[in-house]
């Protein structure tokens, strides 16, 4: 989420956009004004011309590019189902699977396995390159509202429509939508004893190593609710509750705490916290687990609640470490 201050002056909103983000082609931030994804002090705008007055507080999530150029394929690949219908599929996305196709990664993907359920390939415009793990909306692909890291297990939604995915979108950046994730850490005094904790530490993408995400002054706003459910003298079972969308969001957070993910290479591996409980050799990728997604359905507006199963891999690696789990 990025909010702007319109100052004395201020043009359309159209414009306004485009003037702080040059480098986003007006005709994306026309689309993302139809779908519903810009407010201004609270309201939605759907109307570029909508004219500024200084003060007025912008919100809205960057506009992804849309898909790459190319023909996206269906492809008949089995995915755990959490909940569906006509307009909704919400899955328990496994480790290893990239939600898109990309780099290195020309099918195999969740939108390929969606386009199978569709029974339709879709053809798609020419697009830059985004990253692949990225916890933010995705509105240049078919069917995605939002995205998890390669290796993040668990709850994944799904719109079957432009309208019912535009529909999620507006949830997420209404912040409506509760994502709740299980992950197991290394102890940390600054974990919280009783309660939880509100880590509100903006993210932005690291100087020197642009695979990383840091915790710095001047990054995008990113709030976590973290809660140590059971812990040891070494280790934490801790549930996150996700209340913006950022990149290795989560990831970035608890390494803030000095409780990085179990199994994290990027931000809890050696050179920075020695892997000294061998949760490497039980579980190869961060222990990290989409477990709750709560979201209005777009048509019904009844409140859908999917719960992912925890991985063997993942309570196998809390009963070595002496972790109970729910």
């Amino acid at each position: 989420m990025i909010r702007l201050c319109a100052e004395a002056g201020a043009p359309r909103l159209d414009r306004y956009l485009v003037e702080c983000h040059p480098d986003i082609p007006r005709t994306r931030w026309e689309a993302h004004l139809d779908a519903g994804l810009v407010r201004v002090n609270g309201e939605t705008k759907t109307k570029g011309g909508y004219r500024l007055r200084p003060g007025d507080v912008v919100e809205t999530e960057l506009p992804e590019a849309p898909a790459p150029a190319g023909h996206l394929l269906p492809e008949a690949i089995d995915l755990p189902t959490l909940f569906e219908d006509s307009h909704l599929w919400i899955i328990d996305k496994p480790s290893g699977m990239v939600v898109h196709p990309g780099p290195g990664h020309a099918g195999g993907t969740v939108v390929n396995a969606l386009l199978h359920r569709l029974r339709a390939p879709v053809a798609v415009d020419t697009a830059e390159e985004t990253p692949e793990d990225a916890e933010e909306l995705s509105s240049g692909w078919p069917g995605l509202v939002h995205r998890l890291d390669r290796y993040t297990t668990g709850c994944l939604c799904l719109a079957k429509t432009l309208e019912d995915q535009r529909a999620i979108q507006a949830q997420f950046l209404a912040r409506t939508v509760e994502k709740r994730y299980l992950a197991l850490v290394r102890h940390s005094p600054r974990l919280p004893e009783i309660g939880s904790l509100l880590v509100n530490e903006p993210i932005a993408r690291h100087k020197h190593d642009r695979l990383r995400m840091v915790v710095a002054a001047g990054g995008r706003s990113a709030q976590t609710r973290i809660r140590v459910l059971a812990r040891t003298t070494s280790a934490a079972l801790v549930e996150c509750e996700l209340l913006t969308g950022r990149t290795h969001q989560i990831r970035v957070h608890l390494a803030h705490l000095r409780a990085p993910i179990m199994g994290d290479p990027l931000y809890g591996g050696p050179g920075r916290w020695q892997d000294t409980l061998g949760e490497r050799m039980i579980l190869p990728h961060p222990a990290l687990h989409a477990w709750k997604l709560s979201v209005d359905h777009p048509t019904t507006g009844e409140r859908i609640e999917a719960v992912a199963p925890l991985p063997e891999a993942f309570l196998a690696l809390a009963a070595s470490l002496g972790l109970p789990t729910i």
